[in-house]
Order: structure tokens, then C-alpha cells, then sequence
């Protein structure tokens, strides 16, 4: 066992398996008393939710009241701390591996480009190990310094092979020169060989696809044969019958019962035999005789056959573990016996998607360590997770439950379930299944859903610069919401409003907001703001213009720049406060933004408020708004607190970035970091140029070509153009007009190119019949291409009726 399969304690989302794809059960084994250091002590019993938990005091969960979706799975009620982003991750955007760290900040870019790998097959059946292989190209004299990986495959079918790749384009080169193929293809002996491949850019993570960590497997339990003898034919026949009928079971499960036969012996008074297989190993003839209920129906003699194996479900569960920890590390491994199927289950999720693919490929239907004869199940679970607002979700779970009947049809399993750490402003939704397309489906289903629909007047979008602040606007939103149902979330960075609820109701606000929109009077001014007035407004001048004017006419955004005080109101609004601001007349006080419940950036009460670990509160779509602004900046991603005025500059980690953005924000904002780096790198990265292409290439100083792995176009990573063979010098030529001019001054004087060889060509005097150097006949009206001279003449006396000579240079000719 690894140390992190060691150490992990499963949470109720992975130790609910009852409803997974294998059928998983809860055990009947009663639990140790509850500790409430037990992160399972702060979620919900689903039993106790609903009526009554037999488990009493001893259930890990917690009996407080509250309330379940009934329509959900409940696969999990808290969400694992596993969940969230470690300190660096990275991600795969435009063909590009992205390394990011604390602030949404980016370390580093990896291109295909910049790496290379190569496949080294024929390696030693025994001692191959990565060390190994480190080893064998060290012997051959290769830099192994900048090597990143070494996977070593060996399944016991065929000798060993490596795949090796390096953070340096030609390395695989460099390998390939020293253990390239045999000449002509042959092969000497189990000499290691090397070929060169194509690096795949494959995230170690990504929140933007599905996730394929996970597998499930299963096993048979133990079972043995009973042989049942009885002395009349009816009998066997109706035990029989009822066997089948599954009146009669054994230890809960219902064995395999042939028809009865019958044996020799006029008066054998157990002539009749029901053989029975699949009988559970633990049961014992007192065991088969009491499932027998009717008297009338009890053998004379039973007969049982040994088990098919004899190892516990300790051994079974840790031998089995141990066949994928082999493979890769996990994150969790969890087996829960169940007493009443025929089946082991179990359930692990790797580390890498990799290693569970190759799992799948390397496990399914394999030989059990512990049971020769039968085989291990293992299937791949797709899943795709990310978190929403839990007003969205309040506004639009009808419209996602829609969707459940045919989810299941197609053994899709949906889970809704809050956050475990209050203030609980989020919903964690969870789709998971074994068909990679039918998940990848449900999760833009679900992501169209929680999209909501853009507020539109026409093909206008309907915003104003008010609805930045908490203003007069705001609160007219706030009393439609209340009166209608839907949800009107303000998109700061989009400017834009989104619409969440039954679409024929999202239709009657977009009117009711247009003319909220129409009906406004008041003009937004801003006031910017230069280092002393700020320090001035942070110190008492904003408070004192919120009390002159109204909290719903003034804002602050600390987080433009420069820095402004926004009013929203008159132009005689806007020279009252400029005015207080110009005079400086304030008593200096403390920071407004000491008070608990302020938020950092727009200094009002927060709205849904979230506090950071440097303990400072934003409303929740204020600090999503920061976060987003960061990226629109002139300097390189790095997002720090706003708090004490602008002060703080603590660095927002991705652990608590994620923990305060919804699924959609957090992956959007590490797209726009990474589209701000490469805008910020134009001398290193570019995009290509192809129209709704948006793969990356790395700029170079000399003519290179490169192949975009999603349009296929060649792009010069010099020029930055899809000039194709063309030199850089020659597009340059054609692109300014050049060519045209040139192409302009041929038709003029009389020149036309060879069709064959292109060669330019000019015709003096003659007849139309032109000898290419290159071989070509041409006619010089149509330039039609002939191998002799004669083809030539033929043609031109039959479609143009003569070569071109008038009469007295025939006869001259």
C-alpha cells in the first residue's frame, strides 16, 4: 500500500456505494462509536433525514435535522477536501502545458515543441525498472538531467518497454541515433531499440474535462457445490422450481439449481439429486436445510464440495489493492464487503488518468491472484464536477432534473451536494458514468443550464455602468427578482446580466429591465482618483460622501486604475462630491474597511460575504470581479488581497481562489491568465493564426515551419504567416503587391510561365508552337502541354484552325 492510500480516510462521497455502477452496498459490519474529529460527523444521515437510522448513536453522520434532495444521488453530502486545488497545478490550454501557482500566476509554458520523447522496446524481462533505464542511456553516454518521465510497461506478455520523455527536443533524437533500429530492419538478439514519437500534451490535471481517475472492480466470493438427494421425484422437482423462483435463497443469495435427476436403484431412497452451485463458501448443511422453509420440502441427505478458494475478504481486498498500486499510486482505495450478492466490490481512484486507463487495459478480466479460475472485473468511471452558486442552483434545479430520467437510462448517475465549509454560497454538482461521451454530454447539459441566458433587448445587451455599485438600479433588480422567481446575476467583467429560471419567465424580466434601463435618469461620473486623494477618501472622505449623497449614488472601486470614487446620479451629485473631495475637509478616522461585514473593494456591507485567510471580507461577486480584473492588466497575473485599502497584497493561493470562485469562474480565470501571459510574451508565444483557432506555437528567431495540431496549417514561427513553401521573403514580396505587379507586367509584355515547369517563357516571332527546356510541347494560344511536337501541330490545326502563321510566313517556314 502506497503512503497516500495508507493515510486516506474516505469521505461520504466515496464511502456511499451503494448505487454505483457495481452495485455497491453499505456493510451490516456495525461501525466504532462516532469521533467528531471525523469529518463524516458534519454530514447528514440520509436514514435519520428521512425518518429513522437503526444505527442509533454509533452512525458516523450526523443526526442534526435538515433536509435531502430526494431526487439526487446521494453520493456524497460534504465536499472532500481533496477537491480542492493543491498549491501548483498543471493545466493543459491551447496545446500548451501550463504550470500555475499561488495568485493564479504562471511559471512556466511547455510545448510539444520544447520536449520530446522516445519508445524504447526489447529491454530485459527481469530488473527493468526506471532506474534501469536511467541507467542504459547513461551507459551510452546521453544527458539524462532533463529527463521528466519514465514509464515502464511490462504486463509478463512480451519483454519490457519504456517510454522516456525529456524536457529537451532533441533528446529523443540523441537516443534514437545511439539505439536506433538494426540496418535493413533486422535485429540482433533482445538489443534495446529506440524509436522516436510524437509527445502528447497531457495535464497532470485539469478542471475543464471530464475526469477518468476512478475504476470499479468486482470479484466473485467464494462458492461452493451442494448436492441435495431426495426419495421422490415431485419433491426434488418442486425444491427445484422454488429454487429457481427464488422462494428458497441461502445466506441471501440465490444459487444455481439444475433440474432434478435421478439415479440408480429400483427402491434407492435418494435416488433424486438437485445439484446447486454458487452457494455461498460460508454455508454449511444446517445452513441449506433451514433455507428449506417447508417441511415437506426437506432433503434426506446433503453433500457439500470444497470452496473455489479459501482466502478472506481481508487478503482479497488487499491483494487486489495491491494489483493496482502496481500500476500507479492512488488517492483512495476503498472495498465494502456485501453479504447479500455474489460479488466483491471495489472501488479506487489513481493519481494519474493514465494509470487508470492502463489499469482498465491490464486488470479487466485477469486472472485473480488468490482464485486461477476466475477472472477480475474493472471498468473506468468518467465523472465531471465543478461547483455553482447555490442561488443558481435554487433557480435552475428544475430545469437540471429534467434531465435525470434519461441520465439513468443511460447509467449516469447525478449528485448535487453543498459545500462543507460555511458560509455555504455554493452547490457542488457531480455527473458520473462509465461511457466518456454520455458524461462528457450531461456535463455541458448541466453547464449550458447553470450558464443562464444573457439579458438582451433585441441584440443589445442590456447593462448599465450603475450596476457596478449597489445602486437604485440594483435594488429595482433585487424587487423583480422577488416578484418573478429569476435570478439576475450581475457579470461585472462582461457587463452583461444573466437570467436564471423558466425560460418564459427570463423573457417577461429582459422586458421589465429594459425599461427599468429606459426609465433611468441619473448618469454615472467617475471621479478619479490620484495617491492623496485616495488615501484622503480611505480615511474618512468616502464615508463622509456616502452619508452626504446615499450609499445607492456612491461606490468605490479600488480596483481599476487608477482608483475612482463612481457616482450615480446628477451632475449635481457629481459636483457635491467633488467638491468634498477637493476641499479635504474630513475628520481623519479609521479605515472603513476594518468594520466585519465591509467588503474590501466596493467598502459597503458585503453581499454573501466571504472572508480570506488574511481575514478580510468581500461580497462574493466583488471578489470574483477582482479576480477577473487582474487579468485585464498591463503586468503579469498575480492576485492579491484588496483588503486594508488596497494594502494588504497577501497572495491568494489556488486553494482558496478555488474555495471562493464557482467552478466556471475559477476555470475562466486561469484561461484569461494564461491568455494574458501570452499577450504580455509576444517574443516567445503566439497564437495561430488560422481563424477560431487558438492553439500556441513558440516564436523563433529563424524560419521554421510548424504544424497547428488542431488546424493542421503550416504556420512560420518567424514571420507568424501561413506561407506554406514559399520563403519568407517571397510572401513578404506577394503580400505587399509585389507579385501582382510583377504577374501585371508579364501579361503586358507578352510572358507566360511553362505549365509544366513553370519556367517564364516569351514569344518573339513563329508560330504558336513553344519547346520548353524541360521537354514541354506548348500551345501558346491555350497552353495545353503535348509530349511531341506533332500532338502540337494536330491540336492547333483542330481547335484553332492553323499555328498562327499567315500565309506568306507558311510558305517561308
Amino acid at each position: 500500500m502506497n503512503a497516500a492510500a495508507a493515510s486516506f480516510v474516505p469521505s461520504r462521497e466515496q464511502s456511499l456505494p451503494y448505487r454505483h455502477p457495481f452495485g455497491l452496498r453499505e456493510s451490516t459490519k456495525p461501525p466504532p462509536p462516532k469521533e467528531r474529529s471525523d469529518s463524516r460527523s458534519q454530514a447528514p444521515c440520509r436514514f435519520f433525514q428521512r425518518g429513522y437510522c437503526q444505527r442509533g448513536e454509533t452512525c458516523l453522520y450526523s443526526h442534526a435535522k435538515g433536509s435531502i434532495d430526494e431526487n439526487s444521488i446521494d453520493d456524497s453530502l460534504a465536499q472532500p477536501s481533496s477537491t480542492l486545488a493543491p498549491e501548483k497545478i498543471i493545466l493543459t490550454f491551447s496545446d500548451a502545458l501550463v504550470h500555475f501557482e499561488a495568485g493564479a500566476s504562471i511559471t512556466k509554458v511547455s510545448l510539444a515543441s520544447d520536449m520530446s520523447t522516445v519508445h524504447i522496446s526489447e529491454l530485459p524481462r527481469v530488473s527493468t525498472t526506471e532506474e534501469f533505464v536511467l541507467a542504459l542511456l547513461e551507459t551510452h553516454n546521453l544527458d539524462t538531467s532533463k529527463v521528466i518521465q519514465v514509464r515502464v510497461i511490462n504486463d509478463g506478455k512480451g519483454l519490457p518497454q519504456a517510454f522516456i520523455k525529456a524536457d529537451d527536443p532533441e533528446f529523443a533524437k540523441s537516443v534514437g541515433a545511439k539505439l536506433g533500429p538494426q540496418t535493413a530492419g533486422i535485429r540482433t538478439g533482445t538489443r534495446p531499440t529506440a524509436i522516436p514519437i510524437n509527445t502528447p500534451v497531457i495535464s497532470d490535471s485539469s478542471a475543464l474535462r471530464v475526469d477518468c481517475k476512478k475504476v470499479y472492480c468486482a470479484w466473485h466470493k467464494p462458492y461452493k457445490t451442494a448436492w441435495l438427494n431426495f426419495g421422490s421425484g415431485d419433491i426434488a422437482t418442486r425444491v427445484s422450481n422454488k429454487y429457481k423462483n427464488k422462494t428458497y435463497t441461502i445466506m441471501g443469495q440465490s444459487p444455481v439449481c439444475n433440474n432434478p435427476t435421478r439415479g440408480v436403484g429400483r427402491f434407492n431412497p435418494t435416488a433424486w439429486t438437485l445439484c446447486l452451485t454458487e452457494v455461498p463458501a460460508q454455508a454449511n448443511e444446517a445452513t441449506i436445510t433451514n433455507s428449506i422453509l417447508s417441511r415437506e420440502d426437506k432433503p434426506r441427505n446433503i453433500e457439500l464440495g470444497k470452496p473455489s478458494y479459501d482466502a478472506d475478504v481481508g487478503t482479497c481486498s488487499a491483494k487486489v489493492q495491491s494489483l493496482f498500486t502496481s500500476i500507479g499510486p492512488l488517492e483512495w482505495w476503498e472495498f465494502t464487503p456485501d453479504t447479500s450478492g455474489k460479488r466483491m466490490k471495489a472501488g479506487a481512484r489513481f493519481q494519474d488518468e493514465d494509470a487508470a486507463r492502463k489499469a482498465v487495459q491490464a486488470l479487466n478480466n485477469s486472472t485473480l491472484p488468490f482464485n486461477p479460475r476466475a477472472k477480475l472485473t474493472v471498468q473506468l468511471v468518467h465523472s465531471a464536477k465543478f461547483k455553482v452558486s447555490a442561488l443558481i442552483y435554487e433557480a435552475v434545479q428544475h430545469q437540471i432534473k429534467a434531465n435525470i430520467r434519461r441520465w439513468k437510462e443511460l447509467h449516469l448517475h447525478f449528485v448535487a451536494y453543498e459545500n462543507s465549509t460555511p458560509p455555504k454560497w455554493y452547490r457542488v454538482l457531480k455527473i458520473e458514468g462509465d461511457v466518456a461521451a454520455d458524461v462528457a454530454e450531461a456535463k455541458n447539459t448541466i453547464a449550458g443550464i447553470v450558464a443562464g441566458k444573457v439579458a438582451r433587448d433585441g441584440s443589445s445587451i442590456l447593462w448599465h455602468p450603475s450596476l457596478r455599485g449597489n445602486g437604485i438600479i440594483h435594488e429595482k433588480f433585487r424587487q423583480l427578482q422577488q416578484q418573478t422567481g429569476v435570478l439576475i446575476i450581475r457579470d461585472k467583467t462582461k457587463s452583461q446580466l444573466r437570467l436564471y429560471g423558466a425560460l418564459n419567465k427570463c423573457e417577461e424580466v429582459e422586458t421589465a429591465i429594459s425599461k427599468i434601463l429606459k426609465d433611468q435618469k441619473s448618469e454615472t461620473l467617475n471621479i478619479d482618483l490620484d495617491e492623496k486623494s485616495f488615501s484622503w477618501a480611505c480615511h474618512g472622505g468616502f464615508k463622509k460622501i456616502v452619508d452626504e449623497l446615499g450609499p445607492n449614488k456612491v461606490s468605490f472601486d479600488i480596483i481599476s486604475s487608477p482608483k475612482r470614487i463612481v457616482v450615480t446620479g446628477t451632475a449635481m451629485d457629481y459636483d457635491t462630491a467633488l467638491a468634498m473631495m477637493n476641499s479635504k475637509e474630513v475628520i481623519w478616522s479609521k479605515k472603513t474597511d476594518t468594520i466585519t461585514q465591509d467588503c474590501s473593494v466596493c467598502w459597503t456591507e458585503a453581499e454573501n460575504p466571504i472572508r480570506t485567510k488574511c481575514n478580510h471580507v468581500y461580497c462574493l461577486d466583488c471578489f470574483e470581479n477582482m479576480c477577473m480584473t487582474a487579468t485585464t492588466q498591463g503586468s503579469e497575473v498575480r492576485i492579491r488581497c484588496a483588503g486594508d485599502s488596497d494594502t494588504c497584497n497577501t497572495v491568494l493561493g489556488l486553494p482558496e481562489l478555488q474555495e471562493h470562485l464557482s467552478s466556471t469562474a475559477y476555470d475562466e480565470l486561469l484561461e484569461k491568465s494564461f491568455d494574458s501571459y501570452v499577450r504580455l510574451h509576444p517574443d516567445t508565444l503566439k497564437y495561430c493564426p488560422s481563424p477560431d483557432c487558438n492553439s500556441v506555437y513558440r516564436v523563433t528567431t529563424v524560419t521554421k515551419m510548424h504544424n497547428c495540431p488542431r488546424c493542421l496549417r503550416l504556420v512560420c514561427t518567424k514571420c507568424h504567416a501561413q506561407h506554406g513553401l514559399v520563403s519568407c521573403a517571397d510572401y513578404q514580396d506577394i503580400s505587399t503587391g509585389g507579385y501582382a505587379a510583377y504577374e501585371k507586367l508579364k501579361k503586358e509584355i507578352g510572358i507566360k510561365d511553362c505549365p509544366k515547369c513553370k519556367t517564364p517563357l516569351e514569344k518573339t516571332d513563329g508560330c504558336n508552337h513553344m519547346a520548353c527546356r524541360c521537354g514541354a510541347h506548348i500551345c501558346w494560344v491555350c497552353l495545353d502541354v503535348f509530349q511531341k511536337a506533332g500532338d502540337c501541330y494536330d491540336h492547333m490545326n483542330i481547335k484553332h484552325g492553323g499555328n498562327g502563321l499567315v500565309a506568306e510566313d507558311r510558305w517561308q517556314f
